[in-house]
């Protein structure tokens, strides 16, 4: 049995982290990211490498800062051909990675 944890990241445009149910906001109810969040890790003082989605993304994805992913805005033209990438990294370590939505 393959002993490695199951890994999800969860990435949202415009969503406050304290917008949860499980972070005791008293409105709103998220039962399926509650109950996601208390079987696994949820990071509560996690900030973004850059201000705007697309760089921000390429950062987590690649582990570098914008200045070295080319990343400035939204349609910048830079080529997703990074040598290193999360799921690059993952995939040799033998997980079975997707991405859905956009990067």
């Amino acid at each position: 049995m393959d002993k490695r944890p199951n890994i999800i990241l969860l990435m949202a445009d415009q969503m406050r982290g304290d917008c949860l149910g499980i972070a005791g906001h008293p409105d709103v109810k998220t039962p399926f990211l509650d109950a996601l969040t208390a079987e696994g890790v949820r990071y509560e003082n996690a900030y973004s490498a850059c201000p705007t989605c697309v760089p921000a993304r390429a950062s987590l994805y690649t582990g570098m800062s914008q200045e070295h992913t080319g990343r400035v805005g939204y349609e910048d033209l830079v080529p997703w051909n990074y040598t290193h990438t999360l799921a690059g990294e993952l995939s040799k370590a033998g997980y079975y990675t997707q991405c859905v939505g956009k990067m």
